[in-house]
């Protein structure tokens, strides 16, 4: 089987934006995520070495339920990976990883985010693919954004999936504010988007490369 990595900043991104796009294509990809960030600071009343070990353990739960194969952590501080975006040492590690699963595709999130994590791993990302001299489709998907690139669109339709895409975003219960806050707006865009392809549900991504 062939590979796709996607790209996250935090580790409920992929489920809030691409979660039904992942459960369609694990039928047919290796799915590989990369967490570049351990969200420590998203409840800030909790400790951060318990946030961590709690993010995590949701996460490997709610990948399984997804198909996803592998999760890749990379711990870097959260709400700093602005620091990283041209950091050697992390682009050769990106680079390294591109380079060993070759994937047919990869996704990431958008230069256009509000999130100032979420544009900083979309640079993440081109940077060290640029480095790896790789050369595969990249698309760009939403999670906090207002306004849409300029860049082609894909519509994927996730009307099979999509119940079970916001069961899994659920259960992100350490993060349980965001996703709530979410829940409507995924709605609401699924429906839009899948209305630009005449099916009930669908996902929008940006190609990026």
């Amino acid at each position: 089987m062939k590979n796709i990595i996607v790209f996250c900043a935090h580790s409920d991104d992929s489920e809030i934006s691409i979660g039904g796009t992942i459960l369609k294509y694990s039928l047919d990809y290796n799915i590989i995520k990369l967490i570049l960030s351990s969200g420590e600071k998203s409840t800030p009343h909790l400790h951060e070495e318990y946030i961590i070990n709690e993010r995590i353990k949701e996460t490997e739960r709610i990948s399984r339920k997804m198909g996803i194969k592998e999760n890749i952590y990379f711990h870097l501080i959260d709400g700093k990976l602005q620091k990283f975006k041209n950091d050697e040492g992390i682009l050769n590690q990106v680079r390294d990883i591109i380079l060993k699963y070759r994937p047919a595709k990869i996704f990431t999130l958008t230069p256009i985010d509000p999130h100032p994590d979420h544009r900083a791993a979309n640079e993440i990302t081109l940077n060290a693919l640029k480095l790896s001299k790789y050369e595969c489709p990249v698309y760009g998907y939403e999670v906090w954004n207002l306004i849409k690139l300029r860049q082609p669109m894909v519509y994927e339709d996730i009307t099979e999936f999509f119940r079970k895409k916001v069961q899994l975003m659920r259960e992100f219960r350490s993060q349980w504010i965001s996703i709530y806050a979410l829940l409507i707006p995924t709605y609401i865009r699924a429906i839009r988007n899948g209305g630009k392809i005449k099916k009930k549900y669908a996902e929008r991504f940006f190609k990026l490369k």
